[in-house]
């Protein structure tokens, strides 16, 4: 096991302990396999940090509404959101935004980019997205936020398992109630 592979296990121990103790472990999906992570890697035209693979292959991501910010998206999600937002793209109704750019340098501007891969969906066109292609002060895979109405913004956490990390950190802001994820007020 690599360096991240052990600290993806080690994030994913602690958010699989509060899950059982929440009796919330039906939310967590089983495992990807190898051929559909490399699907998701062929369509996109893309390579996936380790990190992620390494996730991935502990959980196809969660239930919907399972997720702090939603749902941790499977492979098949992975796809569809992605391939939402590159449609979007592609067919042009982002053109009045290409000079977009919400501060700083680590993020390229525009308002999407073709080396974005969504990570997770809140189901209402938010979420957060792997940065594979970022700006000249980024870091290939830092995680970044896009909110439909106000664009992309970050980096939020460095890596995918910086990521990983802030979820697992917020997850005492949350319960299971009636095998459904819910925010505690």
């Amino acid at each position: 096991m690599t360096e991240q592979s052990d600290a993806v296990a080690s994030v994913w121990e602690d958010i699989e302990q509060w899950y059982a103790a929440q009796g919330g472990p039906h939310l967590l999906l089983p495992p990807a396999r190898d051929e559909q992570i490399d699907s998701v890697e062929a369509t996109l035209g893309v390579q996936l940090p380790e990190e992620v693979r390494t996730s991935l292959r502990r959980h196809d991501g969660t239930a919907d509404g399972g997720w702090p910010k939603g749902r941790l998206l499977s492979c098949d999600g992975i796809l569809s959101e992605t391939g939402v937002w590159r449609e979007l793209l592609a067919d042009g109704t982002f053109d009045d935004l290409k000079g977009f750019h919400s501060g700083g340098k680590a993020l390229k501007p525009g308002w999407w980019n073709t080396g974005w891969v969504c990570v997770d969906a809140d189901g209402a066109g938010n979420g957060s997205a792997l940065d594979l292609s970022p700006g000249p002060e980024g870091k290939v895979g830092q995680v970044i936020d896009m909110d439909h109405e106000v664009g992309p913004s970050g980096p939020i956490a460095g890596d995918f398992v910086g990521y990983l990390r802030d979820i697992a950190a917020r997850l005492e802001e949350f319960s299971v109630v009636d095998g459904q994820y819910v925010e505690e007020r």
